[in-house]
């Protein structure tokens, strides 16, 4: 099972689904942003503060449904549909990235 469902066209990834970051991924807060370096290769990237509430959600081991409910309470005039489209975009880049992967 890759723990992706489709609507309408699009692939979403399942709001079940826990992730963990890659083990050669050291990250530190700065202020409000989180900065992760890829300990292999050197690229680095930074977060803004949304972003960087998600990677600590992913860091504690949170579902992506448990992350979407806390970004709600966090930002609830955002439409759940965006939250949901905005979560499922940037879990992708990380792992496109090799920045996180699946817990299994």
């Amino acid at each position: 099972m890759s723990g992706k469902y489709i609507i309408n066209g699009k692939k979403y990834l399942s709001m079940k689904n826990c992730y963990s970051i890659q083990s050669n991924i050291s990250w530190k807060l700065l202020k409000d942003n989180i900065v992760a370096v890829n300990l292999d290769d050197g690229n680095y990237f930074t977060f803004n503060e949304t972003a960087s509430i998600i990677w600590q959600q992913v860091d504690q081991g949170k579902s992506l449904e448990e992350i979407k409910v806390l970004l709600k309470s966090e930002f609830p005039e955002i439409e759940e549909q965006t939250l949901k489209d905005d979560l499922d975009d940037i879990i992708k880049c990380w792992l496109s990235e090799k920045l996180i992967f699946l817990n299994l």
